[in-house]
């Protein structure tokens, strides 16, 4: 799960039961083929290949080698069932190699800041720098103009943040074309954290510009200071980053079977931060579908059912830098025209399926954007149904952005699925509803290097795997689909 999810998890709280379907619900007739120790055992690969990559399987370290176990395990037991292929992108990769410096020269009198207390580097800000005796010099209205740079050719832009106006990519960008050597953010007079956020487009793809001059975050007080003898003040800064462009992929199964004017995309990030493993950020969801798919091949021709909405596994990634893998799918699926965008129903995300301490969670229907609350809150019912039908509690999550649903409910496309929590804390409600403990991180190995596979819930894993069997072969195997996600009614699919 993408950063954004520490802050923008809108979680909504209490029982979350939805109304009583005209028909009762019936289990998968594959539910009892889909083992909890085979999903284990693809975490276990996944693993291996994350300690052979220096603990990670990020888009530079273990994402290739991961890629290649999931289309090696499709292309050897479900090749009747699916096809495979993969998508080339271009992703760029920022990484900070050394602390950054900041000193200031005012009169005779130099001073030296402190890393993460006076001052610290934005992600994505440019390649390594030194830059000594810098003139500074401040910009109105937050730099949200490009009218508003035009006296920083050569210096270094000083600039508050805070405006709605503009996002700080916006503003850096203008004092970068302007001819700036570097920007200065300093907090505005609420903000007491100095900021880590992204200096990159969101929706990044090949062709776009990337920052190529230093940009820090700093203090409400020392941008204040700087700003007030800004004629008199130099800077020297270094800093010390590499910024690169990489390419990278996705894998997809298609089935060959089903009605392409019906297509569900079922997907799950495959890549880990660079920090850790990933086994439940989201080894834990990107194995699931994979034993899902190797399921429902072996078992699905014995079966009375059949294939009729086509079905697109998707595995995604650069996820964890910016939903870019599912940014690209859909961007690419737009680009085909209209037509292919009418073709797809509906997406499911599957991100992290066991938190150790976790809170079985279904994505809230009625949080995505207007137009697609009917069709998304009835993909909320159906991904319920498999809690209400075992008599297992279960609560609602907001789709506010932290995962590869959002690309798609950006292009107008209904989504939904299921998480089971990242660094929020397990309330003591919470704590009496199921089990765990109160006060503490759903994940508290989240985005660390102790997401192992001693951090997995396989309790949580054999739940949520089979909520997701439960909807995903509803949706494949259903006469009538798009009848049934455009009517706001309780009827069973």
């Amino acid at each position: 799960m993408a950063d954004t999810s520490r802050e923008n998890d809108s979680l909504l709280p209490g029982n979350s039961a939805v109304e009583e379907p005209v028909d009762a619900p019936i289990d998968s007739p594959f539910s009892s083929y889909l083992r909890t120790p085979a999903i284990i055992a693809h975490l276990e690969q996944l693993y291996d290949i994350a300690l052979k990559h220096n603990n990670s399987r990020s888009v530079t370290n273990g994402y290739l080698a991961s890629a290649e176990y999931v289309q090696a395990q499709l292309k050897a037991n479900a090749a009747e069932f699916c096809e495979v292929s993969t998508q080339e992108f271009k992703v760029p990769v920022w990484k900070e190699l050394e602390e950054p410096k900041l000193s200031s020269r005012w009169e005779r009198v130099q001073v030296e800041y402190q890393n993460k207390v006076d001052f610290q580097s934005f992600r994505y800000n440019g390649p390594s720098t030194t830059l000594e005796d810098q003139a500074i010099q401040g910009v109105a209205n937050h730099g949200c103009s490009a009218e508003d740079h035009k006296k920083v050719n050569g210096k270094i832009a000083v600039i508050e943040e805070g405006s709605d106006d503009c996002d700080l990519w916006t503003a850096a960008y203008h004092s970068q074309t302007a001819g700036a050597t570097g920007v200065l953010f300093f907090n505005s007079a609420t903000r007491k954290e100095l900021r880590y956020s992204e200096i990159r487009i969101d929706a990044w793809k090949e062709g776009d510009p990337l920052i190529s001059i230093p940009v820090l975050s700093v203090t409400h007080s020392l941008g204040s200071i700087l700003l007030q003898n800004q004629h008199s003040t130099t800077l020297t800064l270094t800093t010390k980053n590499s910024q690169m462009v990489e390419s990278t992929i996705n894998v997809l199964c298609t089935t060959k079977r089903g009605q392409a004017n019906d297509t569900i995309v079922i997907g799950a990030h495959l890549d880990s931060v660079p920090e850790g493993p990933g086994m439940v950020d989201n080894g834990s969801g990107s194995s699931a579908i994979l034993e899902i798919v190797l399921t429902l091949a072996k078992n699905i021709d014995a079966s009375s059912l059949e294939i009729k909405n086509k079905a697109v596994f998707a595995w995604w990634g650069a996820e964890e830098i910016g939903l870019l893998g599912a940014r690209h799918y859909v961007r690419d699926l737009v680009g085909q025209g209209e037509d292919a965008k009418r073709e797809l129903a509906l997406n499911l995300n599957f991100d992290m399926l066991a938190s150790p301490n976790y809170v079985p969670y279904v994505h809230n229907g009625s949080s995505a954007p207007d137009p697609l609350i009917i069709p998304s809150t009835k993909l909320d019912r159906l991904l319920s149904e498999y809690f209400e039908l075992h008599k297992k509690d279960f609560e609602h999550a907001g789709m506010s952005g932290g995962s590869d649903y959002l690309p798609f409910l950006d292009e107008g496309i209904p989504a939904g699925g299921l998480m089971t929590g990242a660094s929020r804390k397990k309330s003591v409600e919470q704590r009496k509803r199921f089990g765990g403990f109160a006060n503490a991180q759903l994940d508290p190995c989240y985005h660390q290097s102790c997401d192992t596979l001693d951090n997995v819930s396989k309790e949580a894993l054999e739940l949520m795997s089979q909520a997701a069997l439960h909807a995903i072969t509803k949706l494949a195997t259903s006469n009538n689909l798009r009848d049934w996600l455009s009517n706001d009614s309780t009827q069973i699919l």
